[in-house]
């Protein structure tokens, strides 16, 4: 996704005629898909022009546009400063909620690749969050919508710990229930969660034959 975007940029950077005389760059911070690691980036982000010894406290209330970094180069020298448009990201809901509650505070903007909690849908909250994908109620609707065609009245769920996992799952089960789809059995995952950890929750799966599917609102990497 990071080298998709980066090679849009090169794209975008090279046509003469659609940002004439404006280059577009990114600055790269890893959050490690962990919440608190991604407050810990998002404010080392803002302290490049907050800890600046020109500003004000009347400089909040400035449009992003005039936020400014200062990244610094292999050679310890900082770069110069440009305009910061925006925040891409990120993935997990979780870590896109602590992010934003930080930009936020500072009208930066943030677009999200993939996080879908349904939390992130309060523009009372985060009128400064975007997103290039539907919220979970909208994917639990649609999951509903594939167990009623294929005729799967009886079915086993299973949610990653988590924002994306739990409300996502949460809002299945409830609109299930509305069209006659019962749930066998309900497992979570932990974010911590061992190889002996999914062996269980396989056998518990198992322990339920009769159901015809398993619902999965987990990540990628917990799917296999």
């Amino acid at each position: 996704r990071m080298e998709a975007m980066l090679y849009a940029l090169d794209q975008i950077n090279k046509d003469r005629h659609l940002l004439p005389d404006i280059s577009l760059g990114a600055l790269i911070l890893d959050t490690c898909s962990n919440p608190s690691y991604a407050l810990e980036q998002s404010m080392l982000f803002v302290r490049s022009f907050i800890g600046d010894e020109t500003w004000h406290h009347d400089k909040l209330h400035l449009p992003f546009h005039l936020f400014q970094m200062n990244p610094q180069c292999s050679s310890g020298k900082a770069e110069k400063a440009q305009p910061v448009a925006g925040v891409i990201g990120a993935a997990f809901s979780g870590v896109s909620i602590m992010v934003a509650n930080i930009l936020r505070l500072f009208k930066i903007p943030q677009i999200s690749y993939a996080s879908t909690s349904t939390e992130l849908s309060d523009k009372s909250r985060f009128e400064y969050f975007s997103r290039v994908v539907p919220p979970d109620n909208f994917q639990a609707q649609a999951m509903v919508e594939i167990a009623k065609v294929m005729g799967w009245t009886y079915v086993s769920t299973v949610a990653a710990q988590g924002e994306y996992g739990e409300k996502g799952i949460a809002s299945f089960i409830a609109l299930a229930k509305k069209e006659g789809i019962c749930v066998a059995i309900n497992l979570k995952i932990n974010r911590n969660s061992q190889r002996d950890d999914f062996d269980q929750i396989v056998d518990q799966l198992s322990s339920k034959p009769k159901a015809r599917a398993v619902v999965l609102f987990v990540d990628e990497d917990r799917t296999r």
